[in-house]
């Protein structure tokens, strides 16, 4: 009995820490990007730089985790830095309103998620609430729309094409992971049949 108390005892005070350096690590990014949206104003770079502070926030309120992904919370780590390699210049309107409709997206999904929110694939309990009733990883479209958006408004062509293809495999690697750790999935499955695009995937 003695022996359990400790074990979930390491087990919480390790999920804490886990949670202090999600906050640490969006944090950090949120300073770079606030950084390059100083250097090169643009309404996506503005809201990147939001995205990492909210993001930074909600690892301060997040439930403990039943099961947790080292490889999926490296992936996740990538995927968020990825887009402070680029510059974004002036946003053409046929990038920004993809751009804003991805980030609503997002913002619909975290705000939905709530306290579930991690970016490692992890067990935190299914919602079947908001966007989740459409699509079973919404804010993950939501990411790459928004990620893709800027990174195809940046003049660096080749860099964006590699850092676009490199997003979606990621966000496609993660989301598969995921399912294979969150119990009671297959039943949310059942429910909600697509992924992220409505009878493709």
């Amino acid at each position: 009995m003695r022996f359990s108390t400790y074990l979930q005892f390491f087990q919480r005070r390790s999920g804490r820490l886990r949670d202090w350096a999600g906050f640490a690590f969006f944090l950090f990014t949120a300073l770079i990007s606030i950084k390059t949206a100083w250097q090169h104003p643009s309404v996506l770079a503005c809201l990147y730089a939001i995205h990492n502070g909210l993001l930074a926030f909600f690892y301060t309120r997040r439930r403990p985790a039943k099961n947790y992904d080292r490889i999926g919370l490296w992936l996740g780590m990538i995927a968020a830095f990825l887009p402070t390699f680029t510059t974004v210049s002036q946003t053409k309107w046929y990038f920004l309103v993809p751009g804003l409709a991805g980030y609503a997206l997002i913002l619909w999904s975290l705000v939905t998620l709530g306290p579930r929110f991690g970016i490692a694939p992890a067990d935190r309990g299914l919602t079947n609430r908001g966007p989740y009733r459409f699509l079973r990883h919404p804010m993950y479209l939501g990411e790459l729309v928004f990620r893709l958006a800027m990174v195809i408004s940046s003049p660096q062509l080749f860099i964006d094409l590699v850092l676009a293809l490199a997003l979606i495999l990621i966000q496609c690697w993660r989301i598969l992971r995921e399912e294979k750790i969150i119990e009671g999935y297959a039943c949310y499955q059942r429910i909600v049949p697509w992924r992220l695009i409505p009878g493709v995937w």
